[in-house]
């Protein structure tokens, strides 16, 4: 099982909405995941249990070493380019977890 994480600026709109999108993504391709959305702010208080994270550019780089892998996605509620961005991602990092 997968650790996902959305994240955005204020952990409202934007990444609830990716939250829903990547759930809906990972249960069509038969990944097992938990999926999560915060503020950037908060992010820090996840990373330790997180497996992989999705966010846009402007955040990835500030976010704090950790052993997450780092999704980026320059529009985060496009389902196009998010479900190719996170299902390559997984098949790099996490090749087992494609069913």
């Amino acid at each position: 099982m997968l650790n996902i994480l959305c994240v955005c600026g204020n952990g409202m709109g934007t990444s609830t909405i990716l939250k829903i999108n990547v759930k809906k993504i990972c249960d069509q391709n038969g990944i097992d995941a938990v999926v999560d959305s915060c503020a950037f702010g908060e992010a820090m208080t996840y990373l330790t249990t997180t497996d992989l994270v999705l966010t846009s550019p402007e955040w990835s780089g500030m976010l704090p070493p950790s052993n997450a892998k780092i999704v980026e996605t320059k529009n985060l509620i496009n389902v196009n380019e998010v479900t190719e961005k996170l299902i390559g991602a997984i098949k790099e990092y996490f090749p087992n977890e494609i069913k």
